[in-house]
C-alpha cells in the first residue's frame, strides 16, 4: 500500500489519502516531541522540538520525526507502504529523521533549505534497520457464501430438457459447483458450472441440489447447499385426429 499527506504547522495534516502515516501527540502533552540533535555525533546534544508521525504497516512501525519550527512549517509526505519517503514543497524544515519504534535512528534527511538542492538521504554508520516483516500480514477480510437459490421451470414437461441455474447471496469467490437430481430428472452436460441442464423423464416429484464452494482463504460458510424441491414434470397430452368420411352406398 501507500500513503501521501500534506502537513503545514506542526499538527494540521490535509489531503491524507490512506492510513500508514499517523500524527502522534507526545505523552506530556503538547504538539511537538522533544528529539535530542540526530544529525550530530557525541554526547553533547541539544534538544529540538519535532512533530512525529507512526508509520505502520505489516512489516511493523517506525517513527518519522520532522523538525517543525511553527506555524509557517509546510511538507507533503509521500510513503511508498515500505519504509521509503519523498518529501515536496518543503518550508520551514530542515531535517527529518527515521527511528525504529524504539526511538532507534534508522537514516535521516536534509531538506533543501540546508542541503541547497535535492533532498539528502544520510545513512549513518551502524544504524538501525527498517522492519522487514517480523509479524504475520493481516489475514484477508471474511466472506460467505450465504443463500444458495436456484431457479429455472418447477413443472417442466416430461420428455423436455430444461436449463438451472444457482447464485448466492454472499460476497465470496472462487466458486466451485456441484449439481445433483433424483427421481425423474437426469444431469445433461456439465454439472459443475452455475447452470446445468436437465432431461426429465417421468412424472415423480424430483429434488434438484447444488453445493457450492468458495476456494477464498477467509470463507466462513463454505461449502453451502442449495435445493429446488417439488419439481414435478407433467405428461404431455396428445391428441390425434382422424379425417375422413365413409359412405354406404345406394344404387341409383
Amino acid at each position: 500500500m501507500a500513503d501521501s499527506l500534506v502537513l503545514t504547522g506542526v499538527k494540521d495534516v490535509k489531503k491524507h489519502t490512506g492510513t500508514e502515516m499517523l500524527l502522534t501527540r507526545p505523552k506530556r502533552g503538547g504538539d511537538t516531541h522533544s528529539l535530542k540533535e540526530w544529525w550530530k555525533v557525541g554526547p553533547n546534544k541539544c534538544y529540538v522540538m519535532c512533530t512525529v508521525f507512526d508509520v505502520t504497516t505489516a512489516a511493523g512501525t517506525v517513527k518519522l520525526a520532522l523538525d517543525t519550527k511553527g506555524e509557517s512549517s509546510r511538507v507533503r509526505i509521500d510513503h511508498d507502504g515500505s519504509f521509503n519517503f519523498a518529501f515536496y514543497n518543503v518550508g520551514e524544515i530542515s531535517r527529518a529523521a527515521l527511528f525504529t519504534d524504539a526511538y532507534e535512528l534508522i537514516e535521516h534527511y536534509v531538506f533543501p533549505s540546508i542541503s541547497g538542492g535535492k533532498v539528502m538521504t544520510v545513512t549513518p554508520p551502524g544504524g538501525a534497520s527498517r522492519p522487514s516483516g517480523g509479524g504475520s500480514p493481516p489475514p484477508p477480510p471474511a466472506t460467505t457464501v450465504g443463500t444458495v437459490t436456484i431457479t429455472g421451470e418447477s413443472a417442466p414437461s416430461d420428455g423436455t430438457t430444461e436449463t438451472y441455474s444457482v447464485g448466492i447471496s454472499g460476497d465470496a469467490g472462487n466458486l466451485t459447483y456441484a449439481w445433483s437430481v433424483d427421481e425423474s430428472g437426469t444431469l445433461s452436460g456439465s454439472s459443475t458450472g452455475a447452470t446445468v441442464n436437465i432431461d426429465w423423464s417421468g412424472t415423480d416429484a424430483s429434488i434438484v441440489t447444488c453445493v457450492v464452494t468458495s476456494g477464498d482463504a477467509n470463507v466462513t460458510d463454505s461449502p453451502a447447499t442449495g435445493t429446488l424441491g417439488g419439481v414435478t414434470p407433467a405428461t404431455v397430452s396428445s391428441s390425434s385426429s382422424s379425417g375422413g368420411s365413409s359412405s354406404s352406398g345406394g344404387g341409383y
